[in-house]
């Protein structure tokens, strides 16, 4: 559903301003047909997930497609590390989570 098909009767200004701050995410390693067309319309950002993600060359690509329907969007991603990595979801975390940091009580290793 879209931003403008939710806000039926909005002014087309409130709409515009509702996508210059949403971060939708979507599925795939390619950017789908929907989202081109709400990023040539103005929308301000997407979220990237382990669905979107395969390696560098992938990312990179990803990333540039994106940039080249809106070269000013936000391109974000839930990156912690531990038990919430979105960068090797498919190995897991080379690092600790914060849950094993706080539970060795190490501020050096921290």
């Amino acid at each position: 559903m879209s931003v403008r098909g939710g806000l039926s009767g909005a002014s087309p200004e409130l709409a515009r301003l509702a996508d210059t701050v949403l971060q939708p995410g979507f599925v795939g390693t390619e950017v789908p047909d929907w989202l081109r067309r709400r990023l040539a319309d103005g929308l301000g950002g997407v979220a990237l997930y382990s669905r979107n993600l395969v390696d560098g060359p992938q990312i990179r690509a990803l990333t540039a497609a994106l940039r080249a329907e809106n070269p000013d969007v936000v391109i974000a991603t839930d990156e912690e590390g531990g038990d919430v990595t979105r960068l090797e979801a498919l190995t897991g975390s080379s690092r600790p989570g914060n849950l094993a940091l706080g539970a060795d009580d190490e501020p050096e290793l921290t």
